[in-house]
């Protein structure tokens, strides 16, 4: 299973293009046809073959916010939606506080059974565990982060989205390698945001930068 397959082709402007169709991987469960018979998902249906494409793109970003259409005409139905904003301390420079604030609105936006002490490197593998369980169940998911665009990649809020998207892909991909049953298929978008490289940085010097695509 793969986050998601590289869009068609991705629009240039401001807001997401009327025609896109981002071809996700499909869910376990597939989404059922409507009462015309006819399929309203702007990405074909496709078959699994469980098989990593190096060419894959699952990390987006806009450069307004999406509306409920855009976000149908890409095929989604399950969104997760969170705020960077809210991961903002006081002055900007309390990674602390940040990272359990980030902790606590995952755990509840992504309805975890047991909260997340902190968005840090101690707690990094439980918060896989838990997002892998919460990747399970449902038709497809789109994880949506508002406010997700500053470019000083040190700032408390850009720190907390850099760890969480490295803990979605890092989740997802073991899920995968253990072959997981009833996975969906996941895609994170980043509004407000032009960066075309995201920085990861946790608080044990593990580093990376993850490219990201504009739609």
């Amino acid at each position: 299973c793969l986050l998601s397959k590289e869009a068609n082709k991705p629009p240039t402007n401001t807001q997401m293009s009327s025609d896109i169709a981002p071809r996700r991987p499909p869910s376990a469960r597939p989404r059922p046809p409507p009462a015309s018979g006819e399929s309203s998902r702007g990405a074909e249906e496709r078959v699994d073959d469980g098989i990593v494409d190096d060419e894959e793109t699952w990390l987006f970003s806009v450069k307004t916010s999406m509306t409920t259409s855009d976000i149908a005409k890409m095929g989604f139905t399950n969104i997760i939606l969170l705020d960077a904003n809210r991961w903002r301390s006081e002055g900007g420079s309390d990674l602390e506080a940040s990272a359990s604030a980030a902790a606590a609105d995952v755990f509840y936006c992504f309805g975890m059974k047991e909260p997340i002490p902190s968005l840090c490197a101690s707690s990094r593998l439980e918060l896989q565990a838990q997002l892998v369980h919460s990747f399970c169940g449902r038709g497809d998911l789109l994880v949506v982060i508002q406010n997700a665009g500053l470019p000083d990649e040190r700032e408390a809020g850009m720190v907390m989205v850099g760890r969480l998207v490295d803990a979605i892909e890092s989740a997802y991909n073991e899920a995968s390698e253990r072959m997981v049953e009833d996975m969906a298929g996941v895609s994170v978008v980043l509004e407000s945001c032009s960066l075309p490289i995201l920085a990861v940085s946790w608080d044990d010097d593990r580093q990376r930068k993850i490219e990201v695509t504009s739609a």
